[in-house]
């Protein structure tokens, strides 16, 4: 006489199993997409800081560029920036991007973040090939003060637009030092503060890099 499973142990066997994928998947799942957002993070430093050395070359140091109020912002991108990158277009207007509004951006912290996307005067952003959406500010006074700041949003205008999750924030650095991460001058406590479940996540590029590019337990990947 065959031994076989009841369909009742069957089904408390398909029970049990589901119980242990409900519990497991969601752990899974995260940290799959914490090592995508540190690859996809990793590939943005290195591209932003090869154009820069390419058009370094071909312009010479960066302090030494044009003013972009001179030159103004569409001028100074395709003259110092867009020629080195694999740019599928430009967004002048957020819709061009596939946002719905000019401010799609949230702090880590939950809040709408003040951030605007796209300002003829100041900052056009560019999509590229690979669906990296990157902004160059070009400040109302000379390239590097009051603000040098580059973002980068890992993942275009997919969901979820928020700060330390898939937009980060790096800075142009004179004296020969490139792009750095937002914050890279400040100390451990600045950068947790910044980029936690109350911070607006400015940091977080800095915290990751820190970290020798992990995104560690401490770090509010999950927050709201």
């Amino acid at each position: 006489m065959k031994k076989a499973f009841t369909l009742a142990e069957l089904l408390i066997v398909l029970g049990i199993i589901g119980v242990v994928a409900a519990l497991t998947m969601p752990t899974l799942i995260a940290s799959y997409q914490k090592q995508v957002t540190v690859t996809q993070l990793k590939k943005a430093y290195s591209v932003l800081n090869q154009a820069l050395m390419r058009s370094e070359v071909a312009n010479g140091p960066m302090e030494y560029w044009k003013e972009g109020k001179t030159l103004g912002a569409e001028a100074y991108m395709t003259k110092y920036w867009l020629p080195y990158f694999e740019v599928v277009k430009l967004c002048k207007t957020p819709q061009q991007c596939g946002h719905d509004s000019n401010g799609p951006y949230y702090s880590l912290n939950g809040s709408k973040n003040s951030h605007t996307f796209s300002l003829s005067s100041y900052r056009i952003p560019f999509l590229t090939k690979d669906g990296m959406v990157y902004t160059i500010g070009v400040t109302s006074g000379n390239n590097y003060d009051p603000d040098a700041s580059v973002w980068v949003d890992l993942n275009g205008a997919r969901k979820p637009n928020t700060y330390g999750k898939d937009l980060f924030i790096f800075e142009r650095v004179l004296g020969g030092k490139g792009i750095l991460p937002k914050g890279y001058d400040k100390t451990d406590a600045e950068i947790n503060s910044n980029c936690s479940k109350t911070g607006s996540g400015n940091y977080c590029a800095a915290k990751i890099i820190r970290a020798g590019w992990k995104i560690e337990a401490d770090y509010p990947f999950g927050s709201k």
